[in-house]
């Protein structure tokens, strides 16, 4: 297939745009910051439902915009499709194709491309939620329907983040949480270990006071053991991590 046509709305740094391509190689040449990566990045979207760059949609919503438009016209086989996304702030993104009204996690199915951005060293050099977001990516291109699976999956961590931090609340300050980390993040650096430390502590919300000689915690423990590789002086920066953001977050104030 071949991307005849990209107009853009309210995308990026992108008021409007409309940007016709030809069979073959495009070249966009211009200054940093003027949005070449943005295009690329627009039509990738229609592919895969995602960024390379960012894991949610907002950061896509130029500012001060309610919703971003991308819509491009595609031809193959002698056929023209017109795929288009609306990226909302608020509420659920909405597609079209031709006009009709369709769900987005159709829209892979017009469409596959081929991404390669200096971004995807994250991949190798990142934390997990990197290799995660590429794997899903290779997923929806192979399977265009796997992207309603991964967005019912996203719902539904959205949900249970949101149990978690009221369940302090409902449980009282006598009751410990416990709280599961994916035991391969121990093979990633020192800050990618801290920061899921952090994430999964603070989903709890924030400790209470103490009462009576009893102060509410948590468990933490690993979802699955340590593996026989793992870097002792990574589950070291482990135990450090717990122990220095758990102070952190019953200091008052």
């Amino acid at each position: 297939m071949i991307v005849e046509h990209v107009n853009l709305v309210d995308f990026r740094n992108y008021a409007a745009v409309d940007v016709a391509l030809a069979p073959g190689i495009n070249l966009f040449v211009g200054r940093n910051g003027q949005g070449k990566t943005n295009l690329a990045e627009a039509i990738a979207y229609i592919s895969t439902l995602g960024s390379h760059r960012v894991s949610g949609d907002q950061p896509l919503i130029r500012q001060g915009a309610d919703a971003a438009i991308v819509r491009t016209r595609l031809s193959f086989g002698g056929r023209r499709v017109t795929a288009e996304v609306q990226l909302n702030r608020q509420g659920p993104n909405r597609a079209q194709i031709n006009g009709a009204v369709t769900k987005p996690r159709e829209l892979p199915r017009y469409l596959q491309t081929v991404l390669f951005a200096p971004e995807d060293l994250g991949i190798v050099r990142g934390d997990p939620s990197a290799r995660r977001r590429f794997v899903d990516g290779l997923l929806v291109q192979r399977s265009p329907r796997m992207a309603g699976v991964i967005a019912d999956y996203e719902r539904v961590l959205r949900q249970r983040t949101t149990l978690l931090k009221s369940a302090r609340a409902r449980v009282g300050d006598r009751v410990a949480l416990q709280g599961n980390l994916d035991p391969n993040v121990l093979f990633a650096g020192r800050e990618q270990i801290r920061a899921e430390v952090t994430r999964t502590l603070e989903s709890f919300g924030a400790p209470g006071a103490p009462r009576d000689g009893h102060v509410d915690g948590h468990i933490f423990n690993l979802g699955h053991g340590i593996s026989q590789h793992t870097p002792p002086e990574n589950v070291t920066a482990l135990v450090d991590a717990v122990h220095e953001v758990s102070r952190r977050m019953r200091q008052p104030g």
